[in-house]
Protein backbone atom coordinates (compact mmCIF):
# COMPACT_ATOMS: atom_id res chain seq x y z
CA UNK A 1 0.00 0.00 0.00
CA UNK A 2 3.08 2.28 0.79
CA UNK A 3 4.45 1.93 -2.80
CA UNK A 4 1.15 2.68 -4.09
CA UNK A 5 0.52 5.64 -2.52
CA UNK A 6 3.87 7.45 -2.12
CA UNK A 7 3.67 8.90 -6.08
CA UNK A 8 0.79 11.05 -4.77
CA UNK A 9 0.88 14.87 -3.73
CA UNK A 10 -2.57 14.93 -2.93
CA UNK A 11 -3.37 13.15 0.77
CA UNK A 12 -7.08 13.52 1.04
CA UNK A 13 -7.97 10.32 -2.21
CA UNK A 14 -4.92 8.79 -0.37
CA UNK A 15 -6.24 8.78 2.88
CA UNK A 16 -9.85 8.02 1.93
CA UNK A 17 -8.41 4.85 0.10
CA UNK A 18 -5.97 3.79 3.22
CA UNK A 19 -9.36 4.47 5.18
CA UNK A 20 -11.93 1.75 3.34
CA UNK A 21 -9.04 -0.89 3.75
CA UNK A 22 -8.76 -0.04 7.20
CA UNK A 23 -12.82 -0.12 7.76
CA UNK A 24 -12.63 -3.28 5.56
CA UNK A 25 -10.06 -5.44 7.45
CA UNK A 26 -11.74 -3.82 11.29
CA UNK A 27 -14.91 -4.58 10.12
CA UNK A 28 -15.69 -1.44 12.47
CA UNK A 29 -19.08 0.73 11.03
CA UNK A 30 -17.53 4.15 11.85
CA UNK A 31 -13.35 4.50 10.80
CA UNK A 32 -11.61 8.17 10.84
CA UNK A 33 -8.54 9.58 10.32
CA UNK A 34 -7.50 13.13 12.12
CA UNK A 35 -4.25 15.15 11.29
CA UNK A 36 -2.65 17.71 12.88
CA UNK A 37 -3.78 21.19 12.04
CA UNK A 38 -2.36 24.37 14.30
CA UNK A 39 -1.94 22.65 17.46
CA UNK A 40 -5.83 20.85 16.91
CA UNK A 41 -6.20 17.70 15.16
CA UNK A 42 -9.60 17.12 12.98
CA UNK A 43 -10.79 14.54 11.58
CA UNK A 44 -9.44 14.74 7.74
CA UNK A 45 -11.01 11.49 6.32
CA UNK A 46 -13.77 9.63 7.94
CA UNK A 47 -16.34 6.78 6.67
CA UNK A 48 -19.82 6.24 8.59
CA UNK A 49 -19.34 8.55 11.59
CA UNK A 50 -23.07 10.83 11.69
CA UNK A 51 -22.67 14.40 10.88
CA UNK A 52 -23.82 15.44 14.12
CA UNK A 53 -20.19 13.12 15.28
CA UNK A 54 -17.94 14.84 12.97
CA UNK A 55 -19.21 18.43 13.72
CA UNK A 56 -18.93 17.93 17.69
CA UNK A 57 -15.79 15.92 18.18
CA UNK A 58 -14.17 17.62 15.16
CA UNK A 59 -12.02 19.85 17.75
CA UNK A 60 -10.36 18.39 20.69
CA UNK A 61 -9.02 21.68 21.94
CA UNK A 62 -10.35 22.65 25.51
CA UNK A 63 -12.37 26.11 25.48
CA UNK A 64 -13.59 27.78 28.48
CA UNK A 65 -16.55 29.78 29.22
CA UNK A 66 -15.85 32.41 26.47
CA UNK A 67 -14.88 29.72 24.07
CA UNK A 68 -11.84 30.58 23.64
CA UNK A 69 -8.73 27.80 23.09
CA UNK A 70 -7.27 26.54 26.80
CA UNK A 71 -3.99 25.94 26.99
CA UNK A 72 -1.73 23.44 28.63
CA UNK A 73 1.23 24.19 30.79
CA UNK A 74 3.56 24.13 27.42
CA UNK A 75 1.01 27.13 26.20
CA UNK A 76 0.13 24.82 23.62
CA UNK A 77 -3.88 23.65 23.24
CA UNK A 78 -5.14 21.35 25.64
CA UNK A 79 -6.99 18.81 23.56
CA UNK A 80 -9.12 16.81 25.42
CA UNK A 81 -10.59 13.48 25.67
CA UNK A 82 -8.95 9.43 24.99
CA UNK A 83 -8.22 11.32 21.71
CA UNK A 84 -6.04 13.81 23.50
CA UNK A 85 -4.80 11.32 25.36
CA UNK A 86 -3.53 9.42 22.68
CA UNK A 87 -1.92 12.04 20.50
CA UNK A 88 -0.37 13.49 23.82
CA UNK A 89 1.39 10.56 24.76
CA UNK A 90 -0.50 10.69 28.53
CA UNK A 91 -0.88 7.03 29.61
CA UNK A 92 -0.91 4.13 31.84
CA UNK A 93 0.44 1.14 30.46
CA UNK A 94 0.18 -0.77 33.32
CA UNK A 95 -3.84 0.15 32.52
CA UNK A 96 -5.56 -2.69 30.64
CA UNK A 97 -7.50 0.08 28.16
CA UNK A 98 -3.84 1.48 26.88
CA UNK A 99 -0.59 -0.83 25.00
CA UNK A 100 2.94 -0.15 25.89
CA UNK A 101 3.03 2.29 23.00
CA UNK A 102 0.10 4.53 24.26
CA UNK A 103 -2.71 3.36 22.18
CA UNK A 104 -6.53 3.02 23.56
CA UNK A 105 -9.03 0.29 22.92
CA UNK A 106 -12.08 -0.52 24.53
CA UNK A 107 -14.76 -3.28 24.13
CA UNK A 108 -17.13 -1.95 25.93
CA UNK A 109 -17.18 2.09 26.60
CA UNK A 110 -20.25 1.59 28.73
CA UNK A 111 -18.16 -0.86 31.32
CA UNK A 112 -15.36 1.73 30.75
CA UNK A 113 -17.05 4.78 32.07
CA UNK A 114 -19.03 2.90 34.86
CA UNK A 115 -15.58 1.30 36.52
CA UNK A 116 -13.28 4.58 36.14
CA UNK A 117 -13.12 7.99 37.21
CA UNK A 118 -12.10 11.16 35.46
CA UNK A 119 -8.64 10.94 37.37
CA UNK A 120 -8.17 7.18 36.35
CA UNK A 121 -8.95 8.94 32.54
CA UNK A 122 -6.64 11.13 32.90
CA UNK A 123 -8.57 14.31 31.62
CA UNK A 124 -11.91 15.30 31.30
CA UNK A 125 -13.77 13.14 29.13
CA UNK A 126 -16.59 14.12 26.68
CA UNK A 127 -18.27 10.29 26.32
CA UNK A 128 -19.62 11.48 22.94
CA UNK A 129 -18.34 7.78 21.48
CA UNK A 130 -20.76 6.37 24.54
CA UNK A 131 -23.63 8.82 23.89
CA UNK A 132 -23.78 7.84 20.22
CA UNK A 133 -23.99 4.29 20.83
CA UNK A 134 -20.25 2.71 19.91
CA UNK A 135 -19.13 0.62 22.11
CA UNK A 136 -16.07 -0.63 21.07
CA UNK A 137 -13.42 1.94 20.04
CA UNK A 138 -9.66 2.17 19.44
CA UNK A 139 -7.28 5.25 19.10
CA UNK A 140 -4.07 4.73 17.61
CA UNK A 141 -1.36 7.87 16.99
CA UNK A 142 0.34 8.20 13.61
CA UNK A 143 3.82 9.24 14.60
CA UNK A 144 6.62 9.70 13.19
CA UNK A 145 9.66 9.66 15.72
CA UNK A 146 8.64 12.33 18.09
CA UNK A 147 6.54 13.90 15.85
CA UNK A 148 3.16 13.06 16.27
CA UNK A 149 1.32 13.70 12.86
CA UNK A 150 -2.42 12.32 13.50
CA UNK A 151 -4.39 9.52 14.88
CA UNK A 152 -6.36 6.73 13.55
CA UNK A 153 -9.98 6.42 15.17
CA UNK A 154 -12.07 2.94 14.96
CA UNK A 155 -15.27 2.97 16.53
CA UNK A 156 -18.15 0.10 16.40
CA UNK A 157 -21.61 -0.42 18.46
CA UNK A 158 -21.22 -3.56 18.76
CA UNK A 159 -18.93 -4.92 21.72
CA UNK A 160 -15.86 -7.18 21.75
CA UNK A 161 -14.60 -6.02 18.23
CA UNK A 162 -10.89 -5.92 18.99
CA UNK A 163 -7.76 -7.91 20.66
CA UNK A 164 -4.69 -6.75 21.61
CA UNK A 165 -3.39 -8.71 18.68
CA UNK A 166 -5.71 -6.85 16.11
CA UNK A 167 -4.45 -3.20 18.02
CA UNK A 168 -0.84 -3.92 17.74
CA UNK A 169 -1.43 -4.51 14.02
CA UNK A 170 -2.92 -1.34 13.82
CA UNK A 171 0.17 0.04 15.21
CA UNK A 172 2.38 -1.22 12.56
CA UNK A 173 -0.40 0.34 9.96
CA UNK A 174 -0.08 3.88 11.54
CA UNK A 175 3.82 3.93 10.92
CA UNK A 176 3.01 2.77 7.67
CA UNK A 177 0.52 5.86 7.26
CA UNK A 178 2.61 8.55 8.95
CA UNK A 179 5.06 7.75 6.11
CA UNK A 180 2.63 8.13 3.80
CA UNK A 181 1.54 11.21 5.12
CA UNK A 182 5.07 12.54 5.32
CA UNK A 183 5.94 11.60 2.01
CA UNK A 184 2.99 14.02 0.71
CA UNK A 185 4.01 16.51 2.88
CA UNK A 186 7.76 16.39 1.72
CA UNK A 187 6.47 16.35 -1.96
CA UNK A 188 4.11 19.56 -1.27
CA UNK A 189 6.70 21.44 0.14
CA UNK A 190 9.40 20.94 -2.58
CA UNK A 191 6.74 21.88 -5.19
CA UNK A 192 6.20 25.09 -3.02
CA UNK A 193 9.70 25.90 -3.41
CA UNK A 194 9.90 25.43 -6.93
CA UNK A 195 6.45 27.80 -7.48
CA UNK A 196 8.48 30.60 -4.88
CA UNK A 197 11.58 30.10 -7.33
CA UNK A 198 9.38 30.77 -10.25
CA UNK A 199 8.14 33.73 -9.07
CA UNK A 200 11.41 34.67 -7.87
CA UNK A 201 12.48 34.57 -11.89
CA UNK A 202 9.21 36.10 -13.16
CA UNK A 203 9.53 39.61 -10.87
CA UNK A 204 13.41 39.44 -11.78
Amino acid sequence: MTEQTQNFVALKPVLTQILGKICTLSDCQSVAIRLHNNGDYPYYVHEGFPEFFIIKENSLCARDTNGNTVLDDDDNPLLECMCGNVLKGRFDPKLPHFTEKGSFWTNSTSHLLASTTEKDRLVRTRNMCNYSGYESVALIAIRSGSKTLGLIQLNDPRKDMFTLENIENYEVLADRVATVVLNAFEIQDRLDGIFELVNTFKSA
